[in-house]
């Protein structure tokens, strides 16, 4: 059971419903079929209709869009424009319609004089389209039915807020010369804030992350995406540049040997190396036991262009934790400030390192026992948060006096 959504075209008295899913959360993301159709058709066939993105559970009496429901109801003489659609319009062939993708980028809204900027939205990684929900009827949230769970009740309330003047949208590539509207940024995510990383190799050309991917949500010795980094860097990514990338970061990876990377991202459409690696680096899979069973036992990471190891033994460890901070995605984290719900916090310890291995990443070289015949200093970063830091030291104290 769901909440069921279709697009329909009421001047023109046309559905478009298939293909794929019906629910909201299957199918409103940039660049999916329905979503690509709907632009395209706005930009074209359908400029300057009565278009909305309808449910059974439309109802007149409803904020912000009942208005203009009411009037489609008074035209028609239905009870229900969900179910006269169904009996009345007619569905189009998926083959009749262009869903391909050339490059529409704003989207205005003549009466309320604002504009949408596409490239901007969305500002979190789930990629939730904005304007199937500014032109949706009949939609609850909070996860129900397959709807989108908006984390802002602002958010909630601009679902619909464009049904009443959907007829004076333009679609276009370029923006509209002499036009000074302010832009509108709607904001839609089901995504709680913060930073989001990716683990990137730039020579592979591959990128996996968490499902939730909040530096700190994952970063631990023991947890299975920083053995399986491990594992990768002791066979396939070995002599890599790998990165751990924000999805925020603008830049940072202006490194000598990344001139080539940097006219790559400069050319894209997505620019950031965070967007372009998701968009197209493949995922290495993230299921070889063999890789994650190396990764568990690594102990030791060297960086040769520093003259440096790390003993992951040492990383400091309260007795009570199962697990410590990981030093190595920190240490290769690139757009990481400290400044945002799961990063590392400005102010706990080590936090000066964070990064600091970036330009040298090809350097590093992990294994399960010391090298032989390399003689370099050991390297504590003492990576350690600072709420725990006072109980660390005590610890620290006490094993040294006994």
């Amino acid at each position: 059971m769901g909440r069921y959504y279709t697009i329909v075209n009421v001047d023109k008295r046309e559905e478009l419903s298939r293909p794929g899913g019906l629910k909201m959360a299957e199918w409103c993301y940039h660049g999916a079929f329905k979503v690509q159709a709907l632009l395209n058709l706005l930009a074209g066939p359908w400029k300057g209709d009565r278009v909305f993105v309808l449910t059974y559970r439309a109802n007149p009496e409803e904020e912000p869009y009942g208005k203009a429901l009411a009037e489609v109801l008074r035209e028609t003489g239905a009870e229900n424009l969900r179910r006269y659609v169904d009996d009345h319009y007619r569905e189009v062939d998926p083959d009749e319609v262009d869903a391909e993708d050339h490059g529409y980028r704003y989207i205005y809204n003549h009466d309320l004089r604002v504009f949408l900027d596409l490239q901007h939205c969305p500002a979190a990684r789930d990629d939730i389209a904005p304007l199937p929900l500014l032109l949706a009827m009949g939609f609850l949230g909070a996860g129900d039915g397959g709807d989108f769970d908006l984390i802002t009740t602002e958010m909630e309330e601009m679902v619909g807020s464009w049904c009443d003047s959907v007829r004076s949208l333009e679609v276009r590539k370029e923006p509209l010369p002499g036009v000074d509207y302010a832009e509108f940024r709607p904001d839609f995510t089901a995504t709680e804030p913060g930073r989001f990383y990716l683990v990137v190799n730039v020579d592979k050309r591959e990128q996996f992350c968490s499902e939730d991917s909040k530096l700190m949500n994952w970063a631990y010795t023991k947890a299975g995406m920083v053995t399986y980094l491990l594992g990768l860097l002791a066979g396939p990514w070995k002599g890599d540049r790998v990165y751990v990338v924000a999805h925020d970061a603008p830049s940072g990876w202006e490194f000598p040997e990344n001139d080539e990377l940097c006219d790559t991202l400069a050319q894209s459409e997505e620019k950031t190396l965070f967007a372009y690696a998701a968009a197209h680096f493949k995922n290495p899979g993230g299921e070889d036991k063999d890789i994650h069973e190396t990764g568990r036992a690594i102990r030791y990471i060297y960086n040769h262009a520093l003259k440096v190891y790390i003993d992951i033994a040492h990383c400091p460890q309260l007795k009570e934790h199962w697990t410590s901070t990981a030093p190595l995605p920190l240490l290769l984290a690139l757009g990481h400030h400290g400044d945002m719900e799961g990063d590392f916090e400005a102010g706990n310890n080590g936090f000066a390192h964070v990064g600091t291995w970036c330009a040298t990443a090809r350097s590093i070289e992990v294994s399960k026992e010391p090298l032989p015949g390399v003689d370099y200093p050991e390297f504590r970063p003492d990576f350690m948060e600072k709420e725990y830091m006072d109980d660390w030291l005590r610890e620290q104290k006490e094993a040294a006096s006994s």
